[in-house]
Formats: C-alpha cells, sequence, structure tokens
C-alpha cells in the first residue's frame, strides 16, 4: 500500500514540473517589406513642329488698291479732259484709275483722268487746255500732263497772287507735240466744235514718254498716300445717291448700284458714258472735298483758283454709305491725305475713285 502511495506521488510531483517550464515561442518573422515601386512617367512625345512664317505681305496697287504680284514701279499719266455737254460723249476715260472734276470757268467743268495702265485704251479725248489746279495735282502723283494750252497762269506753272510758282512742271503740249495728237475730222464734219475735236491714243501717249524719257522707273515703289481694303468699315449714313453740284449750277450725280458694288455716274441729266463701247462710268469711291476758291485774273480771262495746299474737308462715299472726312497737303509736290474727322486715316475700297473739287460754297448732297 505504501508503495503504490508514493509512486502516485512521484507521478503528481513530475506533472507539477512539467507544467511550470515556461512555454517556447516561434519567433514571429514579419513578411519583408517591400520598397515603394516609382512609378516612372514618360513626357509625351511632342510632334515636331515647324518654325511659324509670316503670311507674305499683300502687295497693292497704289492708286487702285488691287492686289499686284509685285510692287509698282511705273508713273501715272495725267490728260485735262474736255467735259462740256456740248463736247459729249468722251472716249477712254473708263480706263482712268482716277478721275477728277473741277470748275473751270462760267460754270464749266473739266476733269483730269490719271492713268497707270493703257492696255486695252484706244482713242482718249476729246483733251482740252490746262489750268493751274490741273498742274498742281498731276505734280502729286508726278505724272506728266498730257494737256492742249493753258490759262497764261497754268501755262507757267504760276499757282497764285504772289508768283509762287511751281518748278520742273513735267508737261506735253499739243501746241509743241503735235505728232502726238490729232483732230477727229469725222467728229467735226458731224458737228462738233473744232476745240472739242483734239483726240491723242494709248500708243502716242507710251510712244510720248518713251520719246521724251518720261516713262521713269522707281524701284522701291510709289506710296501716293492712299489706304485700301476690300471692305472698308464706313460707320457713316447711307448714301444710295450723291450729288456733287459746282459753281455755275453744273451737277455730277451718283447712283449706288448695289449689284455692282459701285456708283453709276450721270451728268447733264444722262449716264456719263465713254464712247465708242457707250459704258456707263463707275466708280467704288468717290471723294467730294471743299478747297478755298477765289478769282484771280490772269491777264486774259478772270478763272477759278483753287487752294489745294493746306488742308479741308469733304465727305467720302462707298458701298452705299457716306461720312465726313478731311484732307490735307504739305506742300506742291506732295501727296493729299485724308482722315475721318477724329483723325483716323481713310481707308478706301479698292477700286477706281472720282474725286470732285468744289468751292466750300457749294453744295455736296446724299439720301
Amino acid at each position: 500500500m505504501k508503495r503504490i502511495t508514493a509512486l502516485l506521488l512521484a507521478l503528481c510531483l513530475l506533472l507539477c514540473a512539467c507544467g511550470s517550464q515556461p512555454e517556447e515561442t516561434q519567433p514571429v518573422t514579419e513578411a519583408p517589406t517591400e520598397a515603394p515601386t516609382e512609378i516612372v512617367t514618360e513626357a509625351p512625345t511632342e510632334a515636331p513642329t515647324e518654325p511659324a512664317t509670316e503670311a507674305p505681305a499683300v502687295i497693292r496697287h497704289p492708286l487702285t488698291g488691287e492686289v499686284l504680284e509685285s510692287v509698282f514701279t511705273g508713273r501715272p499719266t495725267a490728260l485735262v479732259i474736255n467735259n462740256i455737254s456740248v463736247a459729249m460723249p468722251q472716249s477712254g476715260i473708263s480706263g482712268a484709275d482716277m478721275l477728277y472734276e473741277i470748275e473751270t470757268e462760267s460754270g464749266i467743268t473739266r476733269c483730269l483722268a490719271i492713268f497707270t495702265d493703257f492696255e486695252g485704251i484706244g482713242a482718249i479725248g476729246p483733251i482740252r487746255s490746262a489750268r493751274t489746279y490741273f498742274n498742281n495735282i498731276a505734280t502729286s502723283y508726278n505724272a506728266p500732263l498730257f494737256h492742249c494750252g493753258g490759262s497764261p497762269m497754268a501755262k507757267a506753272a504760276q499757282y497764285d497772287a504772289s508768283g509762287a510758282t511751281l518748278n520742273n512742271w513735267v508737261h506735253v503740249d499739243q501746241m509743241a507735240n503735235t505728232q502726238y495728237f490729232y483732230r477727229d475730222q469725222v467728229r467735226f464734219n458731224s458737228g462738233y466744235a473744232w476745240e472739242h475735236t483734239l483726240y491723242t491714243t494709248a500708243e502716242n501717249v507710251l510712244q510720248c514718254l518713251a520719246d521724251k524719257e518720261l516713262n521713269t522707273v522707281n524701284e522701291a515703289g510709289t506710296d501716293y498716300g492712299f489706304s485700301f481694303s476690300e471692305e472698308p468699315e464706313i460707320s457713316g449714313n447711307a448714301a444710295n445717291k450723291v450729288v456733287m453740284s459746282f459753281l455755275g449750277g453744273k451737277k455730277t450725280e451718283f447712283t449706288y448700284n448695289a449689284e455692282a458694288g459701285l456708283y453709276d455716274a450721270d451728268q447733264y441729266g444722262k449716264d456719263w458714258l465713254d464712247a465708242p463701247a457707250e459704258k456707263t462710268l463707275q466708280f467704288r469711291n468717290i471723294l467730294a472735298l471743299y478747297a478755298p476758291q477765289q478769282k484771280i485774273s490772269d491777264g486774259w480771262d478772270t478763272r477759278s483758283f483753287y487752294e489745294l495746299v493746306g488742308s479741308g474737308t469733304g465727305y467720302f462715299a462707298c458701298d452705299g454709305k457716306i461720312v465726313k472726312i478731311n484732307w490735307h497737303r504739305e506742300d506742291l509736290y506732295g501727296p493729299f491725305s485724308y482722315t475721318l474727322e477724329d483723325g483716323t486715316p481713310l481707308t478706301l475700297g479698292v477700286g477706281k475713285t472720282y474725286v470732285g473739287i468744289a468751292s466750300d460754297r457749294c453744295d455736296i448732297d446724299y439720301e
């Protein structure tokens, strides 16, 4: 009995000894922390760009604004054109880039046609005598003036009572250069007075310019002070009709032809025609100008004299609208410049231009 008890006691002591030993623990191994992966974003590859190129400058004709392939290097030519009612119709003037109209005497007007291209033009006329302001205007374009005589002041290139003169006046007078002009005998035989029968031709003008070495070339081109646009912005009044009045009652009317985008010209109560095609004169631009005017006795007769150096006012009509303008000219050799009333330079429409110059006592009406 004692033996069994002792064995049980020994067994209990063994079990207690085993339970008192500390538990062994396995070391905890954490999973290795991976370094964050750097995401590389490649910059987008830009398509190669060509260097920016400026659009080529538009080259325009100095008197009409038409686009040219190269700079205009020629020289304008001016012709004095008879404009009295009994001398109608005229020939060749629809080919002029610009047409001036000014009163001479007794309410009669005369025209100055400015050409830069005579291609396709035949007879031009009838040609009449010069006045001081025709000499004056021609010089602003450095244009040789074709005429038949003139008033004493014009022939002397004298411009005012003080004796101011224009030096180096370049002109071709029929009275000294008859070979470049002719009398239309058929016209005379049909009843026209002799003074309404003098003509020249485009061929004769070009031959004269060559013979006298007047067809000079300006390689740098020429600027006559005009600015042009295909569609000029005109914030003015509607002007479907413009009436230019001169001393003595002569009127020139312009009616806007919306289909053509041009003004049709009318004088003496009928269409202003260019024979022999019976073509009505049309203009994109109308410059109706006031200029100081006085009567001066030049030893032959009392003439109108217009002061075209300095400044004045007027109207500009284009595309069926009209606006007041100012004109300015520095000297006898300089071009005319034009601005709106606020001083902004005037922009003309591309095309031909009529310029009427009248006394500030005359009316310029529109509707």
